[in-house]
C-alpha cells in the first residue's frame, strides 16, 4: 500500500457510509476475471482497491484503522487478494495462510474480506449501474490502434476459419440482397444475431477454445429475441437515413438510389449535385448516432444478458466517451480499405474478419477494463 489513506484510495469521505463505499468500489474495480487476466500494474491496482474495501467495508476493521492506521498489516492483506486471483478457494486461502503463522482469527477475517470482495463485484455483475460512465470506461486515443492489434492476435489464432466464416457471411447476405424487400429486412435483422456469434467466438479462441462453424449461428439460439430488436432499430435507422437523404437530395438523389437510368452522374447540373452532397453529409450525420447505438449492443445482450434498448443506450454512451479512440480506430480501418481496393479486394479477407476481432477487443478494453487479450493455450 502507498501512503495514501484508505478514504482517499477510494475517493470518499471519512464518514462515507457502507454502501457509499461499496457504490464506489464498485465502480473503480474491474471485474474479477478482468483483474485475474490483467498485467501486474493493473493487478497492483486491484489490490490496492481491495485492501481499501475490505477494511473500509468491516466495521470492526475500519474502527482499528481510524485509531492506528498503521496497525493493519496490508501486505498479508494484498497477499490473499493476490492469491484468490489465482485460484485460491476460501478453504485453500485460509490453510495457506494458516501455514505462515498468522492467527487464526486474523486469518478468519482476512479470507472473510475476500468473500466480501468477491460479492461486492458479483453484484456488480449482475445488478450493474449504467448510469454516466459507470459500466464502461474511458481509454486514450492510441487505444483504437491497440484494438487493432489485439484483434489480429485473436485472427490468427483460427486464420482459415476465420476468412471461411466471413466469406459464408458475406454469401449470406449476397443471396439475402437478390430478394426484393423481404431480403433487406431479414439480413438487417439478421446482423446483430450473427455478429454475437463471432462476438462469443472471440471470447471462446481467448479461453483457449476452437472458433467453430457453428459459432456464426449462435444467436438464433441464444438471445434471439434481443438481437432481433437491435437489428430492427437498425433497419428502422436506415430507413429513416434514406428517407433523410431524400428529402434532403431531392428527385435526384432518389432517382440515384433506386436505380434510374434516367439519371447520368456526370451530367447532374451543378445546382442539383449540390442538393444530392447535401442529402449524402445529411444521412451521414444520421448514420453516425445509429451506429453508435449498435455497435457494442449485440455482445452487450449475450455477455451481459442485458435488454436490446439497454444495451443500445449503454453501447452509444461508451462511444460518446470514447470518441478519439474509435476515430483512430476509423482511420486504420478505412486506411485497410483502400489497400483492399488497389489489392483487387484480397485485403478483405483480412479485413472483414478484423472488424469483428477487434470490437470484441474494443469491448473488453471498454467495458472490461482490459487493454490486453490474454489467448489461453488450448
Amino acid at each position: 500500500m502507498t501512503e495514501e489513506s484508505l478514504y482517499a484510495e477510494l475517493g470518499v469521505p471519512e464518514g462515507a457510509s457502507f454502501d457509499e463505499i461499496k457504490a464506489v468500489y464498485q465502480s473503480l474495480s474491474p471485474s474479477w476475471e478482468a483483474a485475474g487476466k490483467g498485467d501486474e500494474e493493473q493487478r497492483s491496482a486491484f489490490r490496492r482497491l481491495g485492501c481499501a474495501y475490505a477494511v473500509l467495508s468491516d466495521a470492526d476493521l475500519r474502527r482499528h484503522y481510524d485509531e492506528n492506521p498503521n496497525g493493519i498489516d496490508f501486505a498479508k492483506f494484498e497477499l490473499a487478494i493476490d492469491l484468490a486471483l489465482k485460484g485460491y478457494d476460501d478453504e485453500m486461502l485460509e490453510e495457506y495462510l494458516s501455514r505462515l503463522s498468522i492467527p487464526q482469527p486474523v486469518v478468519k477475517t482476512m479470507v472473510d474480506s475476500i468473500s466480501r470482495i468477491r460479492e461486492a463485484l458479483s453484484e456488480k455483475r449482475e445488478e450493474p449501474v449504467y448510469g454516466g460512465t459507470e459500466g464502461f470506461r474511458k481509454v486514450a486515443a492510441g487505444q483504437g490502434w491497440q484494438w487493432v492489434v489485439e484483434g489480429f492476435s485473436i485472427f490468427r489464432k483460427s486464420p482459415l476459419l476465420w476468412v471461411v466464416l466471413c466469406m459464408i457471411l458475406t454469401g449470406i447476405g449476397l443471396t439475402l440482397s437478390l430478394i426484393p424487400i423481404a431480403g433487406e429486412i431479414i439480413l438487417y435483422l439478421a446482423s446483430p444475431i450473427f455478429a454475437a456469434g463471432l462476438m462469443q467466438g472471440c471470447r471462446d479462441i481467448e479461453e483457449g477454445e476452437e472458433l467453430e462453424l457453428a459459432h456464426l449461428f449462435l444467436g438464433f439460439r441464444k438471445d434471439t429475441k434481443q438481437l432481433a430488436s437491435i437489428g430492427m432499430v437498425y433497419l428502422l435507422g436506415q430507413i429513416l437515413i434514406l428517407g433523410i437523404m431524400v428529402a434532403f437530395g431531392g428527385d435526384t438523389m432518389s432517382k440515384l438510389f433506386f436505380g434510374s437510368n434516367d439519371v447520368d452522374p456526370s451530367n447532374i447540373p451543378a445546382a442539383e449535385m449540390s442538393r444530392v452532397m447535401l442529402g449524402l453529409f445529411a444521412g451521414m450525420a444520421v448514420s453516425v448516432p445509429l451506429m453508435m447505438m449498435i455497435w457494442f449492443a449485440p455482445v452487450l445482450v449475450i455477455f451481459r444478458g442485458m435488454q436490446a434498448r439497454q444495451a443500445m443506450q449503454l453501447s452509444f454512451s461508451a462511444c460518446l466517451a470514447n470518441m478519439r479512440p474509435f476515430l483512430v480506430f476509423g482511420s486504420v480501418l478505412l486506411a485497410m480499405a483502400f489497400l483492399s481496393g488497389i489489392t483487387f479486394g484480397l485485403g478483405l479477407l483480412l479485413m472483414v474478419p478484423l472488424i469483428f476481432t477487434s470490437t470484441y477487443a474494443s469491448y473488453a478494453d471498454i467495458f472490461e477494463g482490459r487493454p490486453h487479450i490474454d489467448i489461453k493455450a488450448g
